[in-house]
């Protein structure tokens, strides 16, 4: 796993990563060395010591190619497929989505021990975004993070001029780490849109609840319950102290006790949808396509501390292959919100080899534990970013990325987004 030899040190480039053990064969090789990215300055809250956000994301770019110059909006209305207008992003190894994918498409980490000890007298790691302080409570840190995520899309609503937006958001699921007060957490949430945005669900689905949310939204955009745009995010910590040492007291966390462990993380993500009208009446370009969608259960999940059969997981995979816009085409990348522990490599193997036909050849498999650990719900934003804006190598013609996060309690979510080539 990307966190073996992790230090003190806040942050650390990394010269290679690997997949996690027991992935498919196809993803073998590494990332090369690059330097670490700047993580960006000015102000965000009382929780931050200086920080701010770039309020535009048409500002985001992608190893030096400005935007995303594509033609999504008709491909949207041929493939009935939603469009994504916006992106923001707060994770350990950025503030805003631009400095966050690029340190990640860099290798950069932000593994380092905490002050809290295991069973053993060591300090649990995490990756921790090190400009919040240590002491925040779990809720505490999901109101910053989401804030920070929140600025970048919060300017859209303005230029619009449209009624409240309508907001689906994927929290936690309960029974990992501390207890989240989500009255707390929307108020704050809300705040930062000042009127512009009303709450339309909550889903406490884990790596799962952002799909879940992204559902729902793409259902009521569908059936007109919604306006033409809707708001869809997650957001997620497990570095406060009291998750910390519950992971730990469970012997989750990777250490000495379980050298196949995981290391805590944390994220927030929003991105904005819309229905492909929509897209034509905004002064911002699409980001993607949403082509597919699917939700499912697994009957043997890492809860149960039982084998994993991949049942939930393969059957999630055959909704995706059978979706109207896939046709028989394969995707060209998997992008996973999981940790990096091999219950979940070895989950992925089942039912990849069970749907060898939607499956990239060569396999191109990136896992979101190898370099922001653990982020939990927040992590299905992360990876869509990440899948929206690949490398120059990707970018060079039209793709199709499938994402999926599953959680411990079993709640599976995924998609298929599709990207056209910059020009």
């Amino acid at each position: 796993m990307g966190s073996r030899g992790s230090t003190r040190t806040a942050c650390v480039g990394r010269g290679g990563t690997r997949p996690p053990r027991g992935a498919p064969p196809g993803n073998r090789g590494g990332t090369p060395p690059s330097q670490d990215a700047d993580e960006g300055t000015g102000d965000l809250s009382c929780h931050f010591h200086t920080l701010s956000s770039p309020h535009s994301i048409l500002s985001l770019t992608n190893d030096g190619a400005a935007g995303k110059v594509c033609s999504l909006a008709r491909a949207g209305q041929c493939m009935g497929g939603e469009l994504f207008l916006g992106l923001g992003l707060c994770t350990p190894v950025g503030i805003s989505a631009q400095t966050s994918l690029a340190s990640m498409r860099a290798g950069v980490v932000r593994f380092s021990e905490t002050e809290v000890l295991d069973g053993t007298g060591e300090p649990v790691r995490a990756s921790r975004l090190q400009l919040l302080e240590p002491s925040l409570s779990r809720t505490d840190r999901m109101i910053a993070l989401g804030r920070e995520a929140l600025l970048e899309v919060t300017g859209f609503f303005s230029e619009e001029g449209m009624k409240p937006v309508p907001l689906y958001l994927g929290l936690p699921e309960a029974g990992v780490g501390a207890a989240v007060k989500r009255d707390e957490l929307i108020k704050a949430l809300l705040a930062v849109a000042r009127g512009r945005l009303e709450l339309a669900g909550m889903y406490e689905g884990g790596r799962a609840g952002f799909f879940e949310a992204l559902v729902a939204a793409q259902t009521d955009l569908r059936t007109g319950r919604s306006g033409p745009v809707a708001l869809v995010g997650a957001v997620d910590s497990l570095c406060d102290g009291m998750s910390l040492r519950a992971l730990a007291a469970k012997q989750l966390h990777l250490g000495a006790l379980n050298p196949d462990g995981r290391i805590p993380g944390e994220a927030a993500g929003f991105v904005l949808v819309a229905r492909p009208a929509a897209a034509r009446t905004s002064s911002r370009e699409a980001l993607g396509v949403l082509l597919a969608t699917a939700l499912g259960e697994e009957s043997r999940p890492f809860a149960r501390a039982v084998p994993s059969m991949a049942e939930g997981l393969t059957q999630v995979f055959r909704q995706l292959r059978g979706a109207p816009a896939m046709g028989s085409q394969r995707v060209d990348s998997v992008l996973a919100c999981q940790p990096g522990e091999s219950f979940w490599s070895t989950e992925f193997s089942r039912a990849y080899l069970r749907n060898a036909a939607l499956m990239p050849e060569p396999l191109r498999f990136q896992v979101a534990g190898e370099g922001l650990g653990d982020c939990g719900g927040g992590a299905g934003p992360v990876m869509l970013g990440a899948a929206l804006f690949p490398s120059a190598r990707q970018q060079r013609e039209a793709s199709r990325a499938l994402l999926y996060g599953s959680a411990d309690g079993g709640r599976i979510g995924a998609c298929v987004v599709g990207t056209s080539p910059v020009s």
